[in-house]
């Protein structure tokens, strides 16, 4: 199908590994990222996520459909792209591609889980006759395997896995197409540097004053919590050898362009694809366990609320029984208190002799008046 004149950047790269940082800094170039952002979240990504949240929804809602997540590890499979045909979903892929780019020269747009749902995305990209360019993201895995750890509670082997699944599967689904990888410390290290060399690949200018803007109002180097070294990575033996061999080889390819689509690197990823791809009954397994445990988690999560919920009652219950309470003890008080001055008065010696008089009196009146 012919391509259309309107250019689409898309953004692809493992969660934590900068790619918010990348997207904003298409802005430079011209790219429009649209007027549906998400807006910044503190403690999480405080200057913005720079993401497309119809787009997130919609890939949210299909990763439900197909009974996955984002932090799952088994790869989509063709069946699951045919399942989401069958059901509508390359339909509003497509219009909203369509509503997206209407009247826009060049759009971007980023979500971490377009790597995972990359198959369908690329259909919708034909059928919407777009002309795509993609800039991959790597980062070093400690780095991003300290940041999923701090904000998901991940342990390092599940990150490592998943930084793994998002590199290859990035890899081997944009092969043959122009792209441009970089490395996220290289672009904290040097900005300027990178986004020439990302301008320069997609065919697109930079405007000097946004570039200014980009690094006076949002680029932050306090925005990257760790750094790590290439021998940081090849020390740690608990890091799977593949892990390793990745990020040294896309490391090079990351620095010298030229290496990314040469026939060295090509071969070694088709090995890497095919390496992971023999652990899928282990995948398999490990998101099955992760699925109990997030049914577990929920069911206790809805226990706990049950509780609460209860106890909250009982608290509300024991309140107005004590309300009560007092309400009766005031009004006992006051009894008492009317008890004992009525007491007094019979007491008294206006009392006993108003009693007096009143016996008088009754001795006088005549036996009719009694």
């Amino acid at each position: 199908m012919k391509k259309s004149g309107n250019k689409l950047i898309v953004v692809l790269g493992m969660h934590r590994s900068g790619t918010s940082v990348v997207t904003r800094g298409l802005q430079v170039m011209g790219v429009e990222l649209g007027n549906r952002l998400m807006p910044p979240f503190e403690g999480n990504n405080e200057k913005g996520f720079w993401e497309d949240i119809d787009l997130n929804s919609l890939n949210i809602e299909m990763l439900n459909f197909l009974n996955s997540d984002w932090h799952f590890l088994t790869p989509i499979q063709p069946a699951d792209v045919s399942a989401l045909h069958r059901n509508g979903y390359l339909l509003r892929a497509v219009e909203m591609l369509k509503e997206k780019t209407l009247g826009i020269q060049i759009f971007g747009f980023k979500d971490p889980r377009v790597v995972k749902l990359l198959l369908f995305w690329k259909e919708a990209f034909v059928q919407s006759r777009l002309n795509v360019s993609y800039v991959l993201i790597v980062r070093h895995p400690l780095s991003v395997c300290n940041s999923l750890a701090k904000r998901d509670g991940f342990d390092f082997e599940k990150s490592h896995q998943l930084w793994l699944e998002h590199v290859v599967s990035s890899l081997i689904g944009t092969a043959g197409e122009n792209r441009i990888l970089v490395d996220y410390d290289r672009l904290m290290q040097s900005p300027d540097t990178e986004l020439i060399r990302i301008a320069k690949r997609l065919q697109l200018h930079i405007d000097p004053r946004e570039l200014e803007r980009f690094k006076t109002e949002f680029f932050d180097k306090e925005l990257r919590h760790t750094i790590y070294q290439l021998k940081d990575l090849m020390s740690d033996e608990s890091i799977p050898p593949l892990v390793r061999e990745v990020y040294s080889e896309v490391l090079k390819a990351a620095i010298d362009g030229e290496l990314l689509d040469g026939e060295i690197l090509k071969n070694k990823i088709a090995q890497w694809n095919n390496e992971f791809s023999r652990q899928r009954s282990a995948l398999v397994l490990i998101d099955k366990l992760t699925s109990k445990i997030m049914s577990i988690n929920q069911a206790l999560a809805e226990r706990d609320g049950q509780i609460a919920s209860l106890y909250y009652e009982k608290e509300q219950t024991v309140r107005e029984f004590s309300s009560q309470v007092q309400t009766f003890s005031t009004h006992i008080d006051g009894l008492t208190t009317q008890l004992t001055q009525m007491q007094e008065i019979a007491n008294s010696k206006a009392w006993k002799l108003m009693l007096i008089l009143r016996r008088v009196r009754s001795s006088l009146l005549p036996s009719k008046w009694h």
